[in-house]
């Protein structure tokens, strides 16, 4: 997948490096493209057109949310060379961190900065920080105030460390003696302005009985001194909506002031990027504007910072007057004429967007939603008595004060009484009770059959939508398969789905239920069961198990000899499988090797079939770098060891028996190590001559753990583990579901870095969730989430059944997990993964678990799916264009890098979004969790309708009203009305530069 900027972005860039190297203005640009439209990539190459004329490294600040940073940072550095990037990302998260840290080196110099640490507000609390950062301090303050330093002491800053203490002198005397640079006057400085008007030294002496306090302001003056030593020359705020106190600092907030020079001259201050597809609310509800309320000024306040007060005061002037002219036309009564004041807005809407283009663009694409047919598809979840009796049990002990929220907690939240714990104030210090016939979830019993879906009708409804049985599978199917699906893939195929909701405790509760519904389904035998099936494993190394060896060994004799899509010229498996057998004797032909015996008694022989594979890679010329790339792995885990060593005395051989030579066949189609080691090589053509360590790594300490699975065994039914494996390897279309995700990946990663990639997605653990326990107050019941997640992370602390523990899910690892075709299947959050993130590799359905409250959130929420090259986009070209990938398949190509030439070529529009944003008949399923007789269902047409509309309310005050308005006209003016919603991308500006000129010249 390309990852090359498409035509609105490069037309983005260009309006956005005008807009920061213009002397005479503020240097101030805001990129607004809707969700999924590929900000990061705009940023990416504005970086790279502003190094192109510097001789000196470009400092760069990219502040936001850490899961936002983690994802994107690497992806700016994208317009370096391969060899630049790793010296040009700074390991520093926060500014008081920089001198501990190697500086970057080369053109660029990244720091990615989180905002609550490292531009905490003034008046904020603040932690101690590391050891190491208070030890620096300490010599800090030595250096610029020795008396205000003896005054404490170095004992003062050591606070609650012991260990570490004695090295974090050593390494913060260490920054000191290799030299701090400006880094000491700028500290001295910082200290002045934050004691003033005492003295540091009768400051320090004040606050020495409030050590954490004080050390809090010691480390807001050295975040301070760092940025007066490292000042950047451009700062990229990404989703900066979430905390835009930076743009508009109070007088005493000294460091964000700083950031953007508040107290330096315009032609020193840095240059600022904006990235944010909401940055100002475009769209308010009553209850937002209510009286002294004006959410819309948001948005002139950024227009504002962006162009200055004059442009700023001439576009709220603007505004004024356009929304006069909708009121006029919405005033109007139904059959009269538009025309007239039509044309007015026409003109005011132009003048606008001469005063927005210069500083911002957004390009967006063309809402077709206009709610119809969306409450079928989402459909309804019944409720039953059981429903009534979980709200009973959880709201009657409540207190009478906070009774009135139980209702929303019991919508939300599956067992609310358990789920909710002592985090909650709603449910903290309330005993519930443990009467019969209400469902609860216990220890002793966690694979019963659960009453009525735990009395949660939104769950039951989960449970149709996304079936516990098929989530228990290994894999999703490919969007253009190979051959039909067979097996425990012929029926339902698992397809992922991502969840919001309101509450913090309905992700986890969802999670938790859904994965041990699918383990209850396929493993329920008795509590104890429970607490042992994650130990039951079939692919451990052990003596006399060298097959398990040859199932995660990527052969290259296989790989290279053998393709299951060349020369097969058809669909059916039967016809691959005769193909492979034909390649696969004509190339142990070329080995000298025969297929048969010298005798029919020899030729019932029947080696191992790792004996066999390792005899004919050896013949083949390749145990030299199979041993080196086998070794590594060997030297760390002693059984492995064993099993390698017996693999290198592998007898000689000069030909193969009718058996042996079937279970070649049977390894080449089905080996799980065989497929992705094929499918890689169609992205990585030297994979096996450069890249062979890190395809073993990916195959036996990745796939091979995946894989193994007790769940997965019981859903993939009978047979040894190598049978089983190869079966579903056939079954379920493996080696097409990893062409197309190592394809997706080759945007961001080179090939050489693929193998890694998939494993470090595979590394995600298993996370658990804690239900509080009815019978005993002190103890919790605890589930595992694995088939589903939620998305912000599980609970830290060990289990005592399980002392090595398995460690929460990080969220970035979450995600990373949710964008491959293996678990979680699905993905549960709140509004926490609703802005910024990417979810749309593998998953094309939304299921609004608590609905949204405006269009805007609803965007967002969608967003996550709608982007570059997403699965909706995938599965429509895998079913239009499906042939043009078999064909390059039968030549050896990947079928997706082919699809993808043919899709650009003809289903490419002018402006870049087609096909790989937007495509006719490639929509997202939504899914809608409402009760019966629920108002949820007519609100949701009700956002679908509005998101064509709310667009005209920007700037506007009573925002709701006005589209609620506009709304209610006859369709054929609503849609002359939504032709009135500012047009404020680039490329559209372009064109309408060029249009004149073509027009004169023709």
């Amino acid at each position: 997948m390309s990852a090359v900027a498409k035509p609105f972005q490069q037309a983005t860039v260009r309006a956005a490096e005008a807009a920061l190297r213009r002397d005479e203005g503020t240097r101030r640009f805001l990129v607004a493209d809707e969700v999924g439209l590929g900000k990061t990539v705009v940023a990416r190459d504005v970086i790279g057109k502003l190094i192109a004329r510097r001789r000196k490294p470009l400092v760069v600040f990219y502040v936001t949310s850490g899961k936002v940073g983690d994802q994107n940072k690497r992806d700016l550095l994208e317009c370096l060379t391969e060899s630049e990037r790793p010296q040009a990302l700074s390991g520093a998260d926060r500014l008081g961190l920089m001198p501990f840290t190697d500086p970057p080196k080369g053109r660029v110099h990244l720091y990615a900065l989180t905002p609550g640490t490292s531009f905490p507000p003034a008046a904020s609390r603040s932690s101690p920080g590391r050891a190491i950062e208070r030890a620096f301090i300490s010599k800090l303050l030595r250096a610029c105030d020795p008396e205000a330093h003896r005054a404490l002491g170095t004992a003062f800053f050591q606070l609650s460390a012991s260990k570490s203490w004695p090295d974090a002198l050593k390494a913060a005397k260490k920054v000191m003696r290799t030299g701090t640079g400006r880094l000491v006057p700028a500290f001295a400085r910082a200290l002045r302005a934050e004691f003033a008007p005492l003295s540091v030294r009768d400051a320090v002496t004040a606050g020495a009985d409030r050590p954490y306090a004080l050390i809090a302001r010691l480390r807001r003056a050295l975040a301070e001194a760092s940025l007066a030593a490292n000042p950047p020359d451009l700062v990229i705020l990404d989703e900066f909506q979430c905390y835009r106190r930076l743009l508009f600092p109070e007088a005493g907030d000294r460091l964000a002031g700083q950031l953007f020079g508040r107290d330096t001259a315009p032609s020193r201050r840095p240059a600022a990027l904006l990235l944010s597809a909401t940055p100002y609310r475009s769209y308010a509800e009553r209850w937002e504007a209510g009286p002294g309320a004006q959410p819309h000024r948001e948005f002139f306040e950024i227009i504002s910072f962006l162009a200055g007060a004059t442009t700023g005061a001439a576009t709220a002037a603007a505004f004024e007057r356009f929304g006069e002219t909708l009121q006029a036309l919405g005033r109007l009564p139904a059959g009269s004429d538009h025309s007239t004041l039509l044309a007015e807005a026409h003109a005011i809407k132009s003048e606008l967007e001469g005063l927005l283009r210069p500083h911002v663009s957004r390009t967006e694409r063309i809402v077709r939603d206009d709610g119809s047919g969306h409450a079928r598809e989402a459909g309804k979840a019944d409720l039953k008595g059981t429903d009534l009796d979980t709200y009973r049990h959880f709201a009657t002990p409540i207190s009478k004060r906070l009774r009135s929220s139980a209702m929303a907690y019991w919508l939300s939240v599956p067992l609310p009484a358990q789920a909710l714990g002592f985090a909650y104030q709603i449910s903290r210090g309330v005993t519930f009770g443990s009467p019969s016939g209400v469902p609860k979830i216990s220890s002793n019993r966690l694979y019963t059959a659960p009453v009525d879906g735990w009395g949660s009708a939104k769950l039951r409804r989960l449970h149709n939508i996304a079936d516990p049985d098929s989530l228990a599978l290994p894999w999703v199917a490919p969007s253009l398969p190979w051959w039909p699906a067979g097996g425990a893939w012929a029926g339902a195929t698992p397809r992922k789905l991502l969840i919001f909701s309101r509450f913090r405790a309905t992700p986890p509760s969802i999670a938790s239920l859904t994965s041990l519904e699918v383990e209850r389904r396929l493993l329920a035998r008795s509590a104890e069961s429970y607490r042992k099936a994650w130990r039951v494993r079939r692919l451990q190394p052990k003596r006399g198990q060298a097959a398990t060896v040859a199932l995660f060994h990527p052969s290259p004799f296989l790989i290279e000899n053998v393709d299951v899509l060349k020369g097969s010229g058809s669909s059916s498996t039967r016809r691959v499988r005769a193909a492979v057998r034909r390649q696969l004797e004509q190339a142990l032909s070329r080995l000298g090797i025969g297929v048969g015996g010298p005798s029919a008694k020899e030729a019932r022989r029947h080696r191992p079939g790792w004996e066999v594979l390792a005899a004919i890679d050896r013949k083949a010329g390749y145990e030299t770098v199979v041993h080196s790339a086998w070794q590594p792995l060997g030297d760390r885990d002693a059984a492995l060891k064993r099993l390698l060593a017996d693999w290198k005395r592998a007898r000689p051989l000069s030909w193969v028996s009718p058996r042996e030579f079937d279970d070649l066949v049977a390894m080449a189609m089905g080996g799980p190590a065989i497929a992705i080691g094929r499918a890689l090589r169609r992205h990585h053509g030297n994979i096996l001559q450069t890249g062979l360590s890190s395809l073993v790594r990916l195959c036996w300490k990745g796939l091979r753990t995946y894989l193994d699975n007790p769940v997965f065994w019981a859903k993939l039914g009978r047979g040894t583990p190598t049978e089983a494996l190869q079966r579903a390897v056939v079954d379920g279309g493996f080696e097409a579901v990893m062409d197309e995700h190592f394809w997706t990946r080759s945007a961001k990663k080179n090939g050489g870095k693929l193998a890694d990639d998939l494993l470090e997605a595979l590394d995600a653990q298993v996370g658990w969730f804690t239900f509080r326990s009815l019978q005993n107050q002190r103890d919790g019941v605890r589930v595992r989430c694995h088939a589903a997640v939620p998305f912000g992370g599980t609970e830290s602390e060990r289990s005592a059944e399980d002392p090595a523990g398995d460690r929460p899910h990080r969220s970035e690892g979450v995600r990373a997990a949710f964008n491959t075709p293996f678990w979680p299947h699905v993905l549960a959050t709140t509004s926490v993964g609703q802005e910024g993130l990417d979810f749309h590799t593998w998953c094309e359905r939304i299921g609004h678990w608590d609905l949204c409250s405006s269009p805007v959130d609803l965007e967002q929420r969608e967003g996550r799916i709608q982007r570059f090259g997403g699965l909706v986009i995938r599965r429509r070209l895998g079913t239009d264009l499906s042939e043009v990938g078999r064909v390059a398949g039968r030549q050896g190509q990947s079928p997706w890098a082919a699809l993808a030439d043919a899709a650009g070529e003809h289903l490419g529009d002018e402006m870049g979004l087609s096909p790989w944003w937007t495509l006719p008949g490639a929509e997202v399923s939504r899914h809608l969790f409402a009760l019966p007789r629920s108002r949820d269902v007519l609100r949701f047409e009700r956002l679908c309708r509005q998101r064509s509309l709310y667009r005209l309310a920007l700037g506007q005050p009573r925002q709701e009203e006005l589209v609620e308005m506009l709304g209610a006209k006859d369709p054929e003016v609503i849609r002359e009305l939504a032709r009135l919603a500012l047009d404020l991308s680039a490329f559209g500006a372009e064109q309408a530069a060029i249009d004149p000129l073509q027009e004169a010249a023709e």
